[in-house]
């Protein structure tokens, strides 16, 4: 009976788990996951401003750079991860420090939230997204930001964190499932009170998916 009460409520918390919770603000998420406070653009901040500037420099810089040399790919699922070689360069060339951030232990990884860890003239700490998009969708409900929990999760200072988004577009290439990509927009946004919802997912590895009590036959091919 004890197990079958178990069994019992660990139905009914599955059940409640069908529905996604919604709207949780971005702030409180990196303060769950992480133990660190997002700390929001100030627009009456000099320090601040300057940091816009000279973002937008950046912004403008790569700009130039991506329609001298476009990024050449057939889908567009890979473009963002490429336009984040422009945006360290760029950041470089404005005064600006761009590194790949780490977690707390110091392992990094290319995957997953965020990209780049920017630093100000005055040691300042900024956690810095890219994105693409195309025109015309950036106000549809399509999901494009990502933000998983781990064990080495890369958000490991007390920062400001923003997103850099470029409207690209897509030039087939005659003779070639490529295309060419460039900037035509961009939109530099602060995710502070980035409302974010939870979907739940279920899922097993191999060890437990082919483990041997399970199998009704196998064989070689």
């Amino acid at each position: 009976m004890q197990d079958d009460a178990k069994l019992k409520n660990l139905e009914q918390t599955l059940a409640h788990m069908r529905q996604p919770v919604r709207g949780i603000p971005f702030l409180v998420i990196v303060r769950s996951l992480a133990q660190r406070q997002v700390i929001p653009i100030n627009r009456k901040d000099s320090a601040d401003l300057e940091l816009l500037t000279r973002l937008n420099n950046a912004i403008a810089l790569c700009a130039v750079e991506l329609k001298a040399n476009p990024i050449r790919r057939p889908r567009p699922n890979k473009v963002g991860n490429d336009v984040e070689v422009y945006v360290m360069r760029a950041l470089s060339r404005v005064g600006l420090s761009g590194t790949r951030p780490t977690s707390e232990a110091g392992k990094g990884k290319s995957a997953g939230y965020p990209d780049i860890l920017v630093s100000d003239s005055k040691k300042r700490h900024t956690y810095l997204e890219c994105k693409i998009f195309a025109h015309g969708t950036h106000d549809t409900t399509m999901r494009s930001f990502y933000l998983s929990p781990s064990e080495s999760f890369k958000v490991s200072l007390d920062a400001r964190h923003l997103l850099i988004a470029f409207g690209m577009q897509a030039s087939p290439i005659p003779g070639s499932r490529d295309s060419l990509y460039i900037p035509t927009s961009y939109k530099l946004i602060d995710l502070h009170d980035l409302p974010c919802d939870v979907k739940y997912e279920f899922n097993s590895d191999n060890r437990r998916l082919y483990e041997a009590s399970m199998m009704l036959s196998e064989g070689d091919l």
